[in-house]
Formats: C-alpha cells, structure tokens, sequence
C-alpha cells in the first residue's frame, strides 16, 4: 500500500484516470447538515490561505475493463474507453460532494461570465469534470442509483424524471450549492471558494494486489470505539500546541475538566456541559444533536472567539465546575477549593456582559437558578 499526502483537485486532475465508485458501496448520503460543514471548511481554508486536513482516502487502482465497460452518463455499453479507472474504497462522500460544489462554481461563472485566477468554467469541466481521454466521460462515476443524476447535473441536463433513477441528495445539494452563490455572491467569494478547494488535503492510501480493501475499510471505519465530542474538542485545542504546552494545558484544564464529571462512561456527561456552554457562549447557532456540537464548536472558536487556547479553556473549565455543581456530581466537591469556581471567561465577542467575579455570590446562584431549566440528557 502506498501512502501520499495531496490535495483532492490534484486527484481529479488526474487526466489519465477516472474515479469509480463501487457496486458494493452505499448510495450517496451526505445531507444538507454535511454540505454546510463542508462550505463552511472551504470558505475558512479559503479566507485564511491554509490547508485543510479532510482525512483519508483509499483507492484501488483499476483498469477500464474491470470498470464494466458502461458509459458513464446512462449505463449502456461503453465503446472503447482506453482510460483508467480508479475505485474509491473509501471517500466517496467527500470526492461526489466536491464534484457537487465545483460544478455549481463552475455553472456560476458560466451564468456571470467571470473568470478565476487559475481557472475558467471550460477549464473546471475539461480538469476536473471529465476524463480527457474519454469525450463525455465524467471524471466520477457514482453507483447506478445516483449516476445519472450525477451526470445530468454536471452536464447541465434535465434530471431524471423517473423517481427510482432520481437522486434526490445529488440533487438537492448541487442546489444548495448554487443558492449560496445567488444574489449578493461576488467575484471575490467566488475566488474565496476556489482557493479553499484548492486546499483540501487528504491522505491517499493506494492498494495494491496484496492488499485486502474491505478489511482495511473496515479498519478505517467500524474499529474501535467513536470519538466523543469531548475527545473532538480536546483534540482541536491541544494538538496545535508545543509538546511542553499541551502537557501544561492539559493537567491544568483539561485533567479537571474530565475529573469532575468521573465516573463518565462515553463522556455522555463532559458532552453535555460542552453543549451547554457552547448554547451560552455561541446563541446565533444551535446544535440540534451530538453529533453537531462539535461542529458548531468550530464555527465559533474560528469565526467568532477573540481570545487565546488557554483563555478559552480556562472558562470552559469554569463553566463545566457550575454545571457539575448543579447536577450534584460528586468528584467535582475536590476541585472546587482548587479554583475560582463561578469566575466568568476570556473576552469574547459575545461578552459584553458584564463581567462577574467569583466573589460575586449572587451571580454564581443566578447562574444555577438558569440552568434548573438545562436538560442535562441533551
């Protein structure tokens, strides 16, 4: 198995190659919840100049023939298409969502007439839509369920009108796409975009006819337990720091943070303070489950918080000791001496506030009496 860092455009812009995705894998699934993650991933790589990691990718080389012979577009018997094929193991998600994004940019510098530095409408098509050695050929192929939808989308055609054949995530979020380029939607955020797709890293793991691709999907994806959205957060704002650093952060926030809640199996408890500061610190979104909290949580610290890591941490771990205190958690009683139990945070753009001291009594019990209507099972 061979293993490179590139980005996601550097794959499509393989000339020489198309992008299959295999009968055995599950239709394409990403909503509108993921399509936003995703928007939002490319428009921050993109206003910041900096790259940004989307995970690992894995793909099995694979000759025409092996491809089935079909056209892409319909299915029917293909005639002659002498180039390559490479399966996506695992990443179809991300390839068919990019695929989705790319052509709603490309359809709307059509529409204004607007050409980016480093790419026109034709040269988004001919580089990263089609295959070049194959006239028509789409540069992703999805499953039968999804691809002619697929297909009709990148060319421009009418969609299938039969329900069965009809995509209707395909379909859906190249529409989300477009509306988010609707009025208002400029040349520079246009640029602002194609910068940010141009920074998408992976890590492409490549097999070769030693290699067993299920075990090693299997591996990628169903091996060990979850990550929780404690593990998540914790991760983002320890892993950017010095080794010295992260080991002073840790036993001075962190530790506690976890020790308060223990004994916290699945961090369903730590999970639940997290989403609940984050309700009071970041009030124009809202986490609507689990498994957006942490999402949300990097909208706000990259688009909205003005303070530092450990600024962030130290009222976080405020935070956690009154939610801990108001749910009766008994490991939090031997931290509370150790810190200014209800001091208030960093400055942050939402803390206009007034500040309030932890010798403030009162503000410490009003805060309790707030969170009396907190369902902690959230």
């Amino acid at each position: 198995m061979e293993v490179t860092q590139t980005t996601i455009l550097d794959l499509l812009s393989d000339s020489a190659n198309g992008l299959s995705i295999p009968s055995y894998q599950r239709v394409y699934s990403w909503t509108t919840r993921q399509c936003e993650e995703l928007w939002l991933d490319v428009l921050r790589a993109g206003r910041d100049s900096r790259p940004h990691f989307t995970g690992v990718m894995l793909f099995e080389g694979e000759g025409a023939d092996s491809f089935g012979g079909e056209d892409p577009r319909d299915g029917s018997p293909h005639g002659g298409n002498a180039s390559g094929r490479i399966d996506v193991i695992d990443g179809q998600q991300r390839t068919a969502t990019l695929t989705l994004l790319i052509t709603a940019l490309r359809d709307w510098m059509r529409e204004t007439g607007t050409a980016l530095e480093g790419a026109d409408a034709d040269t988004l098509t001919s580089r990263y839509l089609h295959v070049d050695a194959a006239e028509g050929a789409l540069k992703l192929v999805l499953s039968r369920v999804d691809r002619k939808t697929m297909s009709a989308v990148v060319e421009g055609t009418e969609l299938p009108q039969d329900e069965e054949e009809l995509s209707q995530n395909v379909a859906n979020n190249y529409r989300l796409f477009r509306d988010k380029m609707g009025a208002g939607f400029t040349a520079d955020d246009a640029q602002v975009i194609w910068n940010g797709i141009q920074r998408l890293l992976i890590i492409a793991a490549s097999l070769d006819g030693d290699d067993r691709p299920q075990l090693i999907f299997e591996s990628l994806n169903s091996k060990g337990k979850p990550l929780t959205t404690a593990d998540l957060v914790r991760n983002y704002l320890l892993l950017a720091q010095t080794h010295e650093e992260q080991t002073r952060l840790y036993d001075e926030y962190w530790d506690p943070i976890e020790g308060m809640f223990q004994p916290d199996p699945g961090s369903l408890r730590l999970d639940n303070a997290i989403q609940g500061w984050l309700s009071v610190r970041f009030r124009k979104v809202r986490a609507r489950g689990r498994d957006e909290v942490y999402s949300v949580f990097k909208q706000y610290v990259e688009d909205e918080f003005t303070g530092t890591t450990e600024s962030l941490l130290h009222e976080l771990r405020n935070f956690c000791m009154i939610w801990a205190e108001n749910y009766r958690y008994h490991a939090v009683k031997k931290y509370k001496s150790a810190f200014k139990w209800a001091e208030n945070g960093a400055p942050t753009l939402v803390s206009h506030y007034e500040k309030k001291q932890s010798t403030n009594q009162s503000y410490a019990d009003s805060l309790r009496a707030k969170m009396d209507f907190t369902d902690a099972s959230l």
